[in-house]
């Protein structure tokens, strides 16, 4: 019961002052103050910030520990949330195409399996790259979102005859499955396919927004894409 006295003497010296100050706020700033936030008033502006109190070590003084900025409190807009910082790079993978060439060419994937028994998927990345970007190398390879779905595989190693034999013969069979499903429409396909991004942001994926009418036209030709 003493230490609990002490403690919340503490918290009373260390807060006491600001939030008496704090109950000459406006009534449209303190309808947004919640457990576990506070306000600061800098330069005219009223801002929101979460916390939380915290015994210093080896003491009986209480701390008050920021968690982060919420947003700033308007009268005209109430709470205007902060914005999302972003940490890190941003990375940007072409998306629509080689998906769909996957989900179209599913059956090489399987054969490739069968036949390159640990090497299947360096074979069918190859031949993807080589279909829908006349080359296969590490920049092609990272700026596909085939790198995400196949990370393990390593674009930079040189091929075996053998493997050189079956990239070659899946890129024909790829060129080959894609003119049977759009036909005369291909070029347009692949035009419209290639500009469809994910894009990675603070550890998280989210796809380029698409728009109504390449929408309508993903649905004609029965195109699916994973969210």
């Amino acid at each position: 019961m003493i230490e609990l006295y002490y403690i919340i003497c503490n918290t009373i010296a260390l807060y006491g002052k600001k939030e008496m100050h704090m109950a000459n706020y406006p009534d449209w700033v303190m309808a947004h103050k919640k457990k576990g936030t506070y306000i600061n008033f800098v330069n005219g502006k009223y801002y929101l910030y979460a916390a939380h109190s915290e015994r210093v070590p080896g003491t009986k003084k209480v701390r008050r520990v920021s968690d982060g900025y919420i947003g700033r409190i308007t009268q005209e807009d109430g709470l205007i949330p902060a914005r999302d910082k972003v940490a890190g790079e941003v990375c940007v993978y072409e998306y629509g195409l080689c998906m769909t060439i996957l989900d179209t060419c599913d059956t090489i994937a399987t054969g490739f399996q069968r036949e390159f028994r640990g090497t299947a998927d360096f074979v069918l990345v190859s031949s993807i790259l080589w279909e829908t970007s006349g080359k296969c190398g590490r920049d092609t390879f990272e700026g596909s979102y085939l790198s995400v779905k196949y990370p393990a595989v390593n674009i930079g190693k040189v091929p075996t005859d053998k493997q050189k034999t079956g990239i070659e013969r899946g890129r024909r069979m790829i060129s080959d499955m894609m003119s049977r499903r759009f036909g005369e429409d291909l070029p347009e396909a692949r035009e419209r396919l290639s500009k469809i991004y994910m894009v990675k942001v603070n550890d998280q994926f989210y796809r380029s927004k698409i728009s109504d009418s390449i929408t309508e036209w993903l649905k004609t030709h029965e195109i699916r894409l994973e969210e």
